[in-house]
């Protein structure tokens, strides 16, 4: 449920793991999501919608200019790909790349997964863009 039908993991979002008011993550209801989540182009896909598939790797259009425009944004941003995790998930399966992604995620001084849009861990302060 935390893995975004664009291949974002949720748990590592700020808006999931912030205290007051968490996102539920991009599959959960839209109670509590920002404005740029619920107007999201790939969560509003028609073909998502449609309920053709769970991922975008399986759409005939992969990897659509909204997807490429996502993994453009995030690799240059945070150092996250979106297209990578996808092409994990299709070949391992998505409990495999969870697991990956809480082993690669953890904090080293705490244990709590960071968030990929914030260098710092919000629980004890570690800074892993210093790692």
């Amino acid at each position: 449920m935390l893995i975004a039908p664009c291949g974002l993991d949720c748990a590592l979002c700020r808006s999931y793991i912030r205290k007051r008011n968490p996102c539920p993550g991009c599959r959960g209801s839209d109670s509590n999501k920002t404005k740029s989540c619920l107007a999201c182009a790939i969560k509003n896909c028609k073909e998502l919608a449609a309920g053709k598939f769970r991922f975008c790797f399986s759409c005939a259009s992969y990897p659509c200019t909204v997807l490429r425009h996502l993994e453009d944004r995030y690799r240059a941003r945070y150092g996250v790909s979106p297209i990578s995790n996808l092409e994990q998930i299709k070949r391992t399966g998505v409990e495999d790349f969870m697991a990956e992604e809480i082993s690669k995620w953890a904090c080293p001084d705490c244990g709590s997964l960071l968030s990929m849009h914030k260098p710092e861990c919000v629980h004890c302060g570690y800074n892993w863009q210093d790692r």
